[in-house]
């Protein structure tokens, strides 16, 4: 964990409201993990802000053999503080800190990974993606409320374009609650039906998505099915994003855990869902 003031290299809006900033933080870009997360001071704002880690690489394009000198996050405009952040240029610079958290973990015998985005939850999946689809052969399915909110995988194509492009062999299933693009519904609708294939399940998006997977998870084990693990990332407001405030504070089956350092990524089924108020 290290905090720096870093450069910002590029900060657009790549969906309606919805923007991708790239952050010159080498110390952070080299040994950030898929499932962490960095914290950033907005000037006027006494809480600092946490972001999953979206992408790493060099020079704001996706780092493969090359060194990884840069990291960027997505993030929504939803308040005060995420709107002055939409509002920094190229060239200022921001106090970050980070990497904090525990990420994801891939079991040494997994071959199929599902990955599972609802809204804004792409953030750290695309990440998590990047960093296993060499080895891993992976479905990602987003849920979005309409085409317009789905990740932009067609863009990241386009030559000047500082988006992650979706890695060759992916398969990628968008879901949209107004049938505008893929399917109609909710990511959870389709999850059952790639139950079977996957070995590993991870996911990211609001409460309620959380909460509808475990049930199906508490149905599975009522009928003896088979469970796949399930990892996911809590996101939540954070008061000093490295355990010593308090204020992040869940219970588990395991006792109660800080979200920003035993978290933000947790197992489906350890946490006790009834008690949770994100």
């Amino acid at each position: 964990m290290k905090q720096i003031l870093c450069s910002i290299t590029s900060n657009a809006e790549v969906m309606p409201g919805i923007h991708l900033m790239w952050i010159e933080a080498s110390d952070i870009a080299c040994s950030a993990q898929p499932g962490q997360f960095i914290t950033l001071r907005c000037v006027g704002f006494t809480l600092r802000r946490p972001f999953s880690v979206h992408q790493v690489g060099s020079n704001n394009v996706i780092a493969s053999e090359a060194k990884q000198s840069h990291i960027a996050f997505l993030f929504k405009v939803a308040g005060k503080g995420t709107l002055w952040l939409s509002q920094r240029q190229t060239g200022e610079r921001l106090d970050i800190l980070g990497p904090l958290g525990e990420g994801f973990t891939i079991e040494p015998k997994s071959k199929h990974l599902l990955l599972v985005a609802g809204g804004i939850g792409i953030a750290p999946l695309v990440f998590l993606m990047q960093y296993a689809s060499s080895q891993h052969q992976i479905t990602l399915i987003h849920g979005a409320s309409t085409a317009a909110q789905l990740y932009p995988f067609s863009l990241a194509v386009k030559k000047r374009s500082k988006l992650s492009p979706l890695p060759k062999g992916v398969q990628f299933i968008p879901v949209t609650e107004d049938g505008s693009m893929g399917q109609k519904g909710r990511a959870t609708d389709i999850l059952p039906d790639f139950l079977n294939w996957a070995d590993q399940v991870y996911a990211c998006g609001p409460v309620d998505m959380y909460k509808a997977m475990a049930k199906m998870s508490l149905r599975a084990k009522q009928s003896n099915l088979k469970l796949r693990k399930c990892q996911v990332s809590l996101e939540v407001r954070m008061g000093c994003g490295f355990g010593a405030c308090y204020g992040c504070t869940i219970n588990t089956k395991k006792g109660l855990k800080h979200i920003c350092r035993d978290g933000p990524v947790f197992e489906l089924d350890d946490i006790i869902w009834q008690e949770v108020r994100i």
